[in-house]
């Protein structure tokens, strides 16, 4: 297939891509730690040290065997992380943290640029959640997605292919018969590299990209990805001289 052929399907990560993942996950973990007496005197960069283990530690646990679903994956990372920083956690401390992020809002211009997409793609997203943590947050879009496939489902973990694969075959198209837009660089763009996808990064936190997985585009949010995959408006098909363009 052609680099410039236009795909089948724009599949998404959720996370950070689409809805304000960062920002709830810090939300959850100063609800948490605010029912502990002990971290109540915590500095926010002592909190902000938290939730960088809890995520980095997080997607460790998600590589290990044997497959555990995210909801226990959050839990029990949570503890470790806490048990590690002289807490004490409690056994309500990983509900308190999966109600916070149950339903995050998506970032202010993914409705309207969902909303463009939708009238000319089908939509997929492939996340590392399961089903029932995810579905709420999806709803919050406002947009109706074709596909949402989740780790739950493939008891695999993206950067793992099994969980795109299983994706794919959902949906009924080829890895080059999609286009995947993703913010995580191992979890998204390695993948991609690796299976032959055509890859648009998301760069919100303006970080450094690895150069062995460069994508075929780079934008700081969704505002203009309608644009770069539009349909000619002269009916020639599929942007090609778009692809390629940077706004990082």
């Amino acid at each position: 297939m052609s680099m410039f052929q236009k795909p089948k399907c724009i599949t998404f990560d959720c996370y950070g891509t689409l809805v304000q993942w960062h920002a709830a996950l810090e939300r959850a973990v100063r609800s948490v730690l605010s029912t502990h007496r002990e971290a109540q005197i915590w500095n926010d960069g002592r909190t902000g040290e938290i939730v960088e283990a809890l995520r980095t530690r997080s997607m460790s646990e998600q590589q290990r065997p044997p497959y555990r679903d995210y909801k226990t994956v959050l839990r029990s990372s949570l503890a470790e992380v806490m048990l590690q920083r002289g807490l004490s956690p409690r056994s309500d401390d990983g509900e308190a943290l999966l109600s916070c992020l149950r339903d995050i809002p998506p970032h202010p211009e993914v409705p309207a640029a969902l909303a463009r997409l939708k009238g000319e793609f089908r939509l997929a997203i492939i996340s590392n959640s399961d089903d029932d943590l995810i579905a709420a947050t999806v709803a919050s879009i406002g947009v109706p997605i074709d596909f949402v496939v989740t780790s739950g489902q493939a008891h695999a973990y993206k950067p793992d292919h099994r969980l795109f694969r299983h994706a794919h075959a959902i949906i009924g198209v080829s890895p080059e018969e999609t286009v995947h837009v993703g913010m995580g660089q191992v979890t998204d763009l390695k993948v991609c590299h690796e299976l032959g996808i055509r890859a648009v990064w998301i760069n919100r936190l303006d970080e450094t990209l690895n150069q062995d997985w460069a994508p075929v585009s780079i934008l700081p949010d969704l505002t203009s990805l309608p644009d770069l995959l539009a349909r000619s408006p002269k009916g020639e098909g599929w942007h090609s001289a778009e692809i390629g363009s940077s706004e990082r």
